[in-house]
């Protein structure tokens, strides 16, 4: 398994703050993937649930705990459709999250799939939402693992080779600036962010 598009940990101990915020322990294992791999995507990204098949693990959340939309931003957004003791770690394009579930004890959380689209039934042709005392029971938990290596050995489909960045052409290395008028919209737009830069007036067409 590659990981891809990672993100590096600016403070390892962001780890420890989300714990004390939740008021839980991630397990070891968590932790150093979290340190190696911040904010990534597994290569390859899909698995199944008990009922489930083709989820995807889109990327870990974020600890970068200064960028927005960081795991506790996460976490606020959905803590009143969770149960107590389940805490997200990574979520996919969907708005799905894949949760450590620690109901059953603290030591040793299982995996569960959190799934945002609420729970309903057809009856006569119609969409039937019953009605639940708590909030958390109108969204599906599926059992995905019993820890985290169960997950990763789980992950299916074809690996994806990372396509190196595309580098970038500085156009103003080669070309002056009435030669420069001429470029596309896109890149005359880099061109200028870079003559901003270092406090020269935009080029304009």
């Amino acid at each position: 398994m590659n990981w891809k598009s990672v993100q590096q940990l600016k403070d390892p101990g962001n780890i420890s703050k989300v714990e004390q915020e939740w008021d839980m322990k991630f397990p070891q294992e968590f932790k150093s993937e979290i340190v190696e791999h911040n904010y990534g995507s597994p290569n390859p990204n899909s698995f199944d649930t008990e009922h489930l098949t083709g989820k995807s693990f889109g990327r870990m959340l974020d600890f970068n705990l200064d960028r927005e939309d960081n795991i506790l931003d996460e976490y606020n957004l959905i803590k009143n459709n969770l149960p107590p003791y389940v805490f997200p770690f990574a979520g996919d394009a969907g708005g799905n999250y894949l949760c450590f579930d620690y109901r059953n004890g603290s030591e040793n959380p299982t995996i569960v799939f959190w799934d945002h689209e609420q729970i309903f039934e057809i009856e006569d042709n119609e969409l039937i939402i019953p009605d639940h005392e708590n909030e958390n029971q109108y969204y599906r938990l599926e059992f995905v693992s019993e820890n985290l290596q169960e997950l990763f050995d789980k992950l299916y489909g074809e690996e994806e080779e990372e396509k190196e960045p595309i580098e970038e052409v500085i156009w103003e290395k080669f070309m002056d600036e009435e030669k420069m008028k001429g470029l596309s919209d896109e890149n005359l737009a880099a061109v200028n962010r870079r003559r901003q830069q270092q406090g020269l007036p935009k080029i304009v067409k």
